[in-house]
């Protein structure tokens, strides 16, 4: 999920950074429209699925491999019959580098071998280069590729990233590449706007939730002390389990989970004694719930779903020592329509924010001293068709961030200082990658966000609002797989 439109969006909030910490960038509209489906022009942007599709194009045909022949892609473009001959055609370039040429700058950009995706290379430079086309594994340990080496082109899996030989080429003579031009596919088809995916934290530790392919919970921690992840998830349990959410009470994490019948269940984490709780259900019988968030003030959990009629449901539960509990019942409160939600404690108020039926953001406050709640009102900027949100707090400023219709992440800031500065007023695309699933914490004024990326794995993007700087995606370790 790292790219170099990312980096060109840390430079510009670190040059865009305003004094009161505000985080200001151009503003761009969200928009249903992409040019990443698109079959692409000789030379232009080509996405990863449309890379594979020409390099089958090729496989399984008996093309004679020739250092000064050539053969036609599917619109008949010639291409060199030769390991770097098929990366071109792959490509879809307009002119024909050798495997000393697809290392140029002008071309692609080194990366990590851990950061292979589909359509990227593995290229020897003086010898041999060969097209990565997927990891079998969550571990990334092995891997398929394609290749034209002799006649005809092959196709590989299960090749070990460590193996001695990739194509009778020594392992250590490879080095990975990305192609400067091509884009992440975007997902299609029905995107399940809960969360898969929850973060709190108790010190400078993030806890992670995070519900796996097989819907149940899995777990880990990362402590941005300098202690770093356990890098790996440990499953807990539970099955069928559709959104997620948490929040922290005194060194316990409570984790809040819908089931597969629209049920409200929790389960504690208690870092004091490093013990869980087993699942138990939230009173007042929430069957049909289909969106769920939590927000904290003092000891009282403010637990809110999205009902199975598509209003919005309040209860409260109390986890002070004297154990006074949950109100045993969900209020109805407003709204219709109702997709996705998130909320965040600002002292003994909190802000909630949904997704509408068109996917535009709205906010209700609750402000637990006068016992009143507000109006719903559209958050400025016109963020319709967003497909999830999660939100947080550095001082007064609320950051609430959402998938826009184009998948990728988008950014507005709100402040509710008593001068009542308000909204920016517009959304900033933070980065191009798309992602399924949101969820953030906030350590020493960083913010932490955290999403599934397209391929099911888990990614991490911080905002530092001390120096005002974003950082770049990076897979957070351990090979999770989330639900899709």
């Amino acid at each position: 999920m790292r790219s170099t439109a990312s980096k060109l969006t840390q430079l510009a909030l670190t040059a865009a950074l305003t004094l009161s910490g505000t985080v200001a960038m151009t503003a761009v509209t969200l928009s249903t429209a992409t040019t990443a489906q698109a079959a692409s022009s000789v030379g232009g942007p080509i996405t990863r699925s449309e890379i594979l599709q020409r390099a089958q194009y090729w496989y399984g045909k008996t093309i004679t491999y020739d250092q000064g022949g050539y053969y036609p892609d599917s619109s008949g473009r010639m291409y060199r019959t030769d390991c770097g001959g098929y990366v071109d055609m792959a490509w879809h370039l307009a002119d024909g580098p050798n495997t000393l040429g697809l290392s140029n700058p002008a071309y692609t950009t080194q990366i990590q071998r851990s950061d292979l995706k589909p359509g990227d290379i593995l290229d020897s430079k003086y010898d041999h280069v060969i097209l990565f086309e997927k990891w079998d594994d969550a571990a990334h340990t092995t891997f398929s590729y394609y290749s034209f080496g002799s006649t005809p082109v092959k196709h590989r899996t299960g090749i070990s990233i460590n193996a001695a030989y990739f194509d009778s080429h020594p392992n250590g003579d490879y080095q990975a590449y990305r192609y400067n031009k091509v884009v992440d596919d975007v997902p299609t088809g029905s995107w399940d706007v809960n969360a898969a995916i929850t973060a709190s934290a108790t010190g400078t530790t993030a806890r992670l939730n995070l519900i796996g392919s097989d819907g149940a919970l899995y777990n880990t921690d990362g402590n941005y002390a300098g202690g770093g992840w356990t890098n790996q998830w440990a499953r807990l349990d539970g099955s069928a389990l559709k959104a997620v959410t948490s929040v922290t009470v005194n060194n316990v994490v409570h984790v809040f989970a819908l089931g597969a019948g629209g049920q409200v269940f929790g389960k504690d984490a208690d870092y004091t004694t490093g013990t869980w709780s087993n699942w138990t259900e939230v009173p007042g019988g929430a069957a049909g719930a289909t969106s769920l968030a939590a927000a904290v003030t003092g000891t009282t959990v403010h637990l809110q779903i999205v009902g199975s009629d598509g209003a919005l449901y309040g209860t409260e539960g109390n986890y002070a020592a004297s154990g006074s509990g949950w109100t045993g019942s969900w209020g109805r409160l407003d709204g219709s329509g109702l997709k996705a939600l998130t909320s965040v404690a600002d002292g003994n108020k909190v802000h909630v924010f949904a997704l509408g039926a068109s996917g535009q953001v709205f906010a209700k406050d609750a402000d637990y001293t006068t016992g009143t709640w507000s109006n719903w009102t559209e958050v400025p900027g016109g963020a319709a068709g967003a497909k999830g949100l999660t939100a947080s707090m550095t001082g007064t400023s609320v950051h609430l961030g959402i998938i826009g219709a184009d998948n990728a992440l988008y950014s507005t800031d709100g402040n509710y200082a008593s001068s009542g500065s308000g909204w920016t007023g517009s959304w900033f695309k933070i980065d191009p990658s798309p992602v399924k699933s949101l969820t953030n914490t906030v350590i020493n004024n960083v913010m932490h966000i955290y999403a599934v990326g397209s391929d099911n794995h888990v990614y991490t993007i911080d905002a530092d609002y001390n120096v005002g700087r974003w950082s770049t995606w990076a897979e957070l370790p351990g090979g999770a797989v989330a639900t899709s």
